[in-house]
């Protein structure tokens, strides 16, 4: 690979591949991106001159003869011609304008209008154009314009090849690919002066003579030649008369040489020898290289003649120049350069064309859409002036040595050293190279990851928070459930909670979640700050519509406190986002404070309703204490050595609660649709008792349950329809009368908190509305508020009495407080 410096000139818009067209002409530049605007940069001072603004983008250039206008083909079809404005390679002119002038060309600079044309070139002040019009390839040569308006000369036309039968890929027919149009003078015409001959190239005269004829030589005569997008290579001279066919009909002076089987990228002359350039090249778009050289008159005596020489060259070829012994050349990924062989007369024998192989070398440089000629600098190294498809305006200086070609070589021991110094240092890049490419690996991880993160927290923003009834809820798409059961382990029954995690979203809950569930107990009574208890399970992969059970007991060492209320929340980590290596004292100091996020799902209450064993479901041998205290009383009883009562459970007899709701609410909210009496009792006991779970039978199934409360009591919870006539003025009242019973007081008290809170939960539910409002009896208010305060006024004289001094037994007060808890529960308000 040879070293090259590269400079970067300026710096202008992105341009379209397909359209860059660059003419350097001594030390300014004339550039068209694709645009309205055609730049003209001085190399030198390293600015733009001018400014030429045409109608519509620019798709080629070209100079004249003289080098005094400038022609331009734009998207519209026109041809412009437009004069150059003063250009000067002195500093001393551009000093006076430092700015950039901006001409703008008008329509009325436009000497041709035709919207097939594709290409032209101006040679001996005659304009040649090529169209293509319904698969017809038509050149047509003008009088270049001056002037006189613009005449026409003579029309040429050639047909074009079915694509079908070429192998042109869909990615090439896709590109815009324009014809290719040169022209070619022979060695040692007068008629090429010195402008003309930086413009055009020019060939041997033998080659010349054997290529495009005797006539054609003998005249001096400019030959066209034109690669075609389809592979085709054409040429005619330009200035032989044009020759009558048999019939009289005039005979076409085109003529192909060769066909490509791919788009023409360029056609030119290189490899210059005693006599001028030897050989004709031709470069296509997918990497062909066409050399025709001329053959050496052999020692028989037989006639000279040439060869086509067809060579691969990586491509695709997006641009080529030529010197006298190079051919440059870019791929988009590179720019590269091919070495040709000079051939004296004194080496050629034989009849057969001596070729050194091709060697292609990398310059180190990519993105190269256009190359302009090289030139040589003072010092004698050539330059290579081109843009990038970026617009990046390059000079790549080419080392003087290779074009010398004498690179001096190094001694063996010295070249050993410096091979060894190579293969340490790349297997030092190497090493770098893996390392920082194991970390944009892992960081690119961590931001997948982290994206993951946020799009589950954004989930959840919207559902998180809510107050959910108990087993119940609406889908989400990510929610956490949870049932109380009753499970016995080495003869002791303990009341568990299973949580199911639901993940029904598109996101994957991966390693870093973890599933936090907080226990806190509703007793105002309880020390919620120790009896609170918390249970992480973290996560190591759960896949969408995957679940995840959870058993957290609800049972601590001092023994079931119900009600408790249950926060389930998804944690996310944000350590491990990173791996350990990463996880440095750095990302430690930056996760000190906030060093997780935390995303609340559902919240959820377990009563005592929740707590309940129904009778047919288990056996009354599995009924027992719930705690250890409680085991060890009763034993104590049994057995007659605690004479003491000391539960909470009733002498007296059963204990009993009303709750009255009106059984119109109860449908509504409930959407009971059933008319018979035992059956609406059946529904609402069901749906106080047993969870709502989809496909399980109901587990109700008379108007009366029987079950055991957490502490070991049985209970009794009975529904009936009955009928008030003097509450409602409107008439009588159905009214649904939900009673629980039991010989434990903290049973029916805790049963009637959990009875009433499912109604609360149900009364704020908005969906559902009744149909009216009830208007009740002022008289029947009147009555219940004079018992109420009757009750209260008992209340507060025994309160009173005992905080007199003890003129009340201990004993003798609770009887009087729980008469009057019993009272207040006796004949209870209506819910309507």
């Amino acid at each position: 690979m040879e070293r090259c410096s590269v400079e970067y000139l300026s710096e202008f818009s992105d341009c379209q591949s397909h359209s860059v067209r660059i003419i350097l002409d001594d030390t300014n530049l004339f550039l068209a991106c694709g645009h309205r605007d055609v730049l003209v940069f001085n190399v030198e001072e390293r600015r733009v001159t001018t400014v030429m603004q045409f109608e519509a983008s620019v798709t080629n250039l070209a100079l004249s003869d003289d080098k005094y206008r400038l022609y331009a083909l734009c998207a519209n079809g026109g041809l412009y011609c437009t004069p150059l404005p003063q250009l000067s390679s002195s500093s001393v002119l551009a000093s006076k304008s430092p700015d950039r002038v901006l001409n703008i060309v008008s329509d009325d600079s436009i000497v041709l209008k035709n919207a097939s044309l594709q290409a032209f070139i101006i040679v001996e002040k005659i304009l040649v154009t090529l169209s293509l019009h319904k698969s017809i390839w038509s050149f047509d040569l003008y009088e270049e314009p001056g002037s006189r308006p613009l005449r026409k000369l003579a029309c040429f036309q050639v047909a074009t090849v079915n694509s079908c039968h070429l192998n042109i890929t869909e990615k090439e027919k896709s590109v815009n690919c324009h014809p290719v149009l040169t022209c070619i003078y022979p060695k040692g015409s007068m008629s090429v002066s010195a402008q003309q001959s930086d413009l055009h190239p020019y060939l041997e005269p033998r080659l010349f003579r054997l290529l495009f004829g005797v006539d054609a030589s003998l005249v001096n005569s400019p030959v066209i030649l034109c690669g075609l997008p389809d592979g085709l290579i054409c040429c005619f001279p330009l200035l032989v008369p044009t020759l009558a066919g048999p019939r009289g009909e005039q005979r076409s002076p085109i003529r192909v040489l060769q066909s490509l089987e791919q788009p023409i990228v360029f056609v030119g002359t290189c490899v210059s020898g005693e006599h001028g350039p030897q050989c004709l090249i031709a470069v296509g778009q997918r990497g062909k290289l066409l050399m025709v050289r001329s053959k050496q008159a052999s020692s028989e005596g037989k006639e000279a003649d040439y060869s086509f020489n067809e060579h691969s060259v990586r491509g695709p070829v997006l641009c080529v120049c030529v010197d006298d012994k190079r051919l440059y050349y870019s791929s988009l990924n590179d720019l590269h350069t091919l070495q040709f062989t000079t051939i004296s007369s004194s080496e050629a024998t034989g009849t057969e064309s001596q070729l050194q192989a091709l060697t292609s070398d990398s310059l180190g440089v990519c993105r190269v859409i256009a190359l302009a000629r090289p030139y040589t600098n003072p010092t004698g190294s050539v330059q290579l002036i081109g843009i990038s498809l970026s617009g990046r305006l390059l000079r790549v200086n080419l080392p003087q040595a290779s074009e010398k070609g004498n690179v001096p070589r190094l001694p063996p021991s010295l070249a050993g050293q410096r091979v060894k110094d190579l293969l340490a240092s790349i297997g030092n890049i190497w090493e770098r190279a893996e390392s920082l490419k194991h970390k944009l690996q892992e960081k690119n991880e961590s931001l997948k990851r982290l994206n993951q993160v946020i799009n589950v927290s954004s989930l959840l923003l919207d559902t998180h928070g809510n107050e959910k009834k108990f087993n119940m809820g609406t889908k989400h798409p990510i929610s956490c459930h949870g049932v109380a059961r009753w499970s016995s382990l080495l003869q002791r029954d303990s009341l568990t909670l299973t949580c199911v995690l639901e993940n029904s979203s598109g996101c994957t809950l991966e390693h870093g979640w973890t599933l936090c569930i907080q226990v806190h107990p509703l007793s105002q009574y309880s020390n919620i700050e120790s009896s609170s208890r918390t249970y992480s399970f973290p996560l190591r992969k759960l896949d969408s519509d995957q679940k995840l059970d959870v058993t957290i007991p609800l049972e601590t060492v001092d023994g079931l406190s119900l009600p408790v209320k249950v926060y389930c929340s998804l944690t996310f980590s944000l350590s491990s986002l990173f791996s350990p290596e990463a996880s440095s004292l750095g990302v430690s100091q930056l996760l000190t404070e906030m060093g997780s996020i935390s995303a609340p799902l559902n919240s959820l209450t377990v009563d005592w309703l929740d707590a309940l064993r129904l009778e047919g479901s288990i056996s009354h041998g599995n009924i027992r204490h719930d705690s250890v205290k409680d085991g060890i009383q009763a034993f104590l009883r049994a057995r007659g050595a605690l004479t003491k009562d000391s539960d909470t459970t009733s002498k007296s007899g059963p204990v009993a609660v009303l709750i009255r709701v009106s059984t119109e609410l109860l449908k509504a909210k409930l959407h009971i649709s059933v008319t018979s009496s035992s059956e609406t009792c059946v529904s609402v006991l069901n749906w106080l008792v047993s969870p709502e779970v989809k496909g399980q039978t109901k587990s109700v199934q008379s108007p009366v349950v029987c079950a055991y409360s957490p502490d070991g009591c049985s209970v009794k919870i009975m529904a009936k329809e009955v009928t008030l006539g003097d509450l409602c003025s409107e008439g009588p009242l159905e009214v649904l009368e939900i009673r629980v019973e039991s010989t434990s007081v903290a049973a029916v008290c805790g049963l009637h908190h959990a009875i009433l809170r499912r109604l609360q939960v149900l009364l704020r539910d908005l969906t559902v509305k009744c149909c009216h409002t009830k208007q009740l009896k002022a008289q029947s208010l009147c009555e219940a508020v004079r018992h109420v305060e009757s009750l209260y006024k008992d209340l507060q004289d025994a309160q009173n009495q005992a905080a007199l001094g003890g003129t009340m037994k201990t004993d003798k007060s609770s009887e009087i407080l729980f008469r009057i808890f019993l009272q207040l529960r006796a004949n209870p308000l209506v819910i309507l």
